[in-house]
């Protein structure tokens, strides 16, 4: 290679690319990083200085800024991000570090930019006249998605009320601690579709508002901390709603046989359901399209009070009401299994006609009797999956295993005519699992596989055990049987 030649290839290999790049193409790359980050390419050549105050995204979180600033140079930061004139902009605001001050003088010119997505988060900012300020500007640069995580320091604080009449946002993700209040409006959130709001403590008054009017909403989720003893009413009216989430805890333990909580869901287009919770609340569930549910009740507390628990019960069959129409239903709550929650004539749960597959888990130190209570309500179940968990939850059987199988009076209706695949997870090799394992496949008469994981334990007890389900009769005579290790 030449002298020429080498030189061309050299000046190719330094020439900047990237800052040859349009500047849409630029801010999309800034995008990704977060404010912080985003400034820092200001340094890189005059070409970068004010690119990245176009970018339409702001992720702003004071912890990213513990380092170099404190909570006053963020506020002010966040303040010049957003140009807002704020009266509060005097000496003792003024950041100090080279910079921070050119940060300062870069955001200033960022004037009527619309925002696509802001993230505020105010762990240090105890000035709630700029964090409203902060979250007005946003609403007026016509934000589409708005994440909040905010601290009240024991104070009140409500939140801007044009928030809830914003024509813009369709993404609202919420971090609120106790405190924190809002006066959501009849006709608030016209075009929000997704809603994400995690809760510590929350104001009575403003969970009964917050989603009785959202009508584009197709996402809700709702999770926090809560005082189980104070009275809590989620009314949800979401004509559009297609997922629900729910996975709060309580803060209390509350012994009542009766739950504070209410959860009033009228959502007529809901298709999945997810609910993840250590107490069991009201549900009324309006949702003739309901599809899909998830009920994980494993941490539910009990401590022997047996009103409690079977008030624990009474509301989850009310909670079946709700899954009438479900097709896929993943279910674990131990207390279905408690035997001081079995009356006499057993559960009185709804039948699920619609159920086609069925996921349980189980827990060793709890009978058999919850898996054909929900054979009995899905005559059509044609999957059956059930993981056995050698934990226990409930307190009171923690250290007692009760391993007995006491066969139905009455063959449930989808074993003999729609159960095709069974999966039998966790099995140990106890009678009471050999047991029901040789029970379905009696009478599973149109079964075409049963698959069985095993624990690990001794090989030779392992083939021993494989062996003897191996000589079970069988009701179908298409049916296999594949062991597997966990």
């Amino acid at each position: 290679m030449g002298s020429n030649s080498k030189l061309k290839y050299a000046n190719a290999c330094n020439k900047d690319r990237i800052s040859a790049l349009p500047d849409e193409i630029i801010c999309d790359i800034l995008s990704t990083l977060s404010t912080k980050e985003a400034v820092r390419t200001s340094i890189i050549s005059p070409r970068w200085r004010n690119v990245w105050a176009h970018v339409p995204t702001l992720d702003l979180c004071d912890k990213h800024y513990q380092r170099e600033f404190n909570p006053v140079g963020f506020s002010e930061f966040v303040d010049r991000a957003l140009c807002i004139h704020s009266p509060f902009n005097n000496h003792e605001f003024r950041l100090s570090s080279a910079f921070a001050e050119f940060v300062d003088r870069a955001l200033s010119i960022r004037g009527s930019s619309k925002i696509h997505r802001l993230r505020l988060c105010c762990s240090g900012v105890k000035n709630y006249t700029l964090i409203d300020a902060w979250i007005r500007t946003a609403i007026r640069l016509n934000v589409v998605e708005l994440e909040l995580v905010l601290y009240s320091f024991g104070r009140p604080f409500e939140l801007a009320r044009n928030l809830f009449t914003c024509k813009t946002l369709v993404v609202l993700k919420l971090l609120l601690e106790s405190n924190i209040t809002f006066t959501p409006t009849s006709d608030c959130f016209p075009s929000l579709k997704f809603f994400h709001a995690k809760v510590y403590d929350p104001d009575a008054d403003s969970m009964e508002k917050l989603f009785s009017s959202c009508p584009a909403l197709e996402e809700l989720i709702i999770g926090g901390d809560i005082v189980a003893s104070k009275v809590l009413n989620f009314n949800i009216e979401a004509p559009e709603l297609n997922r629900l989430k729910i996975f709060l805890a309580e803060d209390d333990f509350w012994e009542g046989s009766e739950s504070n909580i209410f959860f009033n869901v009228n959502a007529p287009n809901l298709e999945k359901f997810d609910l993840e919770a250590d107490f069991v609340a009201n549900y009324i569930l309006n949702a003739n399209s309901l599809s899909e549910a998830k009920i994980d009740l494993e941490y539910v507390h009990t401590s022997g009070y047996i009103d409690y628990e079977l008030g624990c019960v009474d509301r989850l069959e009310r909670l079946f009401a709700g899954l009438l129409n479900v097709k896929y239903l993943s279910l674990s709550a131990p207390l279905f299994g408690d035997p001081e929650c079995h009356t006499e004539d057993g559960f009185h749960l709804p039948e699920l006609n619609r159920l086609n597959h069925l996921e349980l888990l189980l827990f060793t130190c709890c009978n058999w009797k919850s898996l054909i209570d929900l054979l009995k309500i899905s005559p059509h179940l044609e999957h059956l999956d059930v993981y056995n968990n050698k934990e226990c939850t409930l307190e009171n059987y923690r250290d007692l295993l009760v391993c007995e199988w006491v066969p139905p009076e009455f063959v449930p209706i989808c074993l003999l005519s729609h159960l095709k695949t069974i999966y039998l997870r966790g099995i140990q090799g106890r009678p009471d699992e050999t047991e029901v394992t040789k029970y379905l496949l009696k009478h599973g008469e149109v079964l075409n596989k049963v698959t069985i994981y095993t624990c690990d334990f001794r090989v030779e007890d392992k083939v021993k055990l494989c062996q003897e389900i191996s000589m079970f009769s069988k009701g179908s005579t298409t049916c296999q049987i594949e062991f597997l290790e966990k």
